[in-house]
């Protein structure tokens, strides 16, 4: 993250242990500064993330631990994820870039098609056997 921010990305990340269907609206809404009329469901988060402005360069959202929060809500997880991905084809028309960073301690957490792409395993953890899975 640290050379991320070197680069000029404005960095925000999030805790997922933390998050429940009840609560992940607010630490969303505190940590991106969305305005007071966020209405805390999704099709709000996707209003207010496509009105950000960076400060520098683009924007990281980076979520630590996402497999927690997918076990428990995996259509909210998916959902979140793919309104990231749309909105980031979207700045990047302006010449902004927001990117998506999802850290998760099970290695096989996958999605269906985000934003109508695939999402794929860093080039490190490409191959099953280098996130501790064998026989797949």
């Amino acid at each position: 993250m640290e050379a991320l921010r070197l680069e000029g990305f404005d960095i925000h990340t999030f805790d997922c242990t933390i998050w429940e269907k009840d609560n992940y609206h607010k630490e969303l809404a505190k940590t991106l500064e969305f305005p007071e009329y966020y209405g805390e469901n999704l099709d709000a988060f996707n209003d207010c993330l496509s009105d950000m402005i960076p400060k520098n360069k683009g924007f990281v959202l980076a979520f630590r631990n996402y497999d927690i929060f997918t076990k428990k809500h995996p259509d909210i997880a998916f959902h979140i994820l793919d309104i990231i991905q749309i909105n980031s084809w979207r700045f990047l028309i302006e010449g902004t870039v927001l990117l998506g960073i999802v850290q998760s301690n099970d290695g096989k957490l996958s999605f269906p098609p985000l934003g109508g792409m695939d999402a794929d395993w860093n080039r490190d953890e490409w191959l099953n056997t280098n996130r501790g899975l064998r026989g797949l």
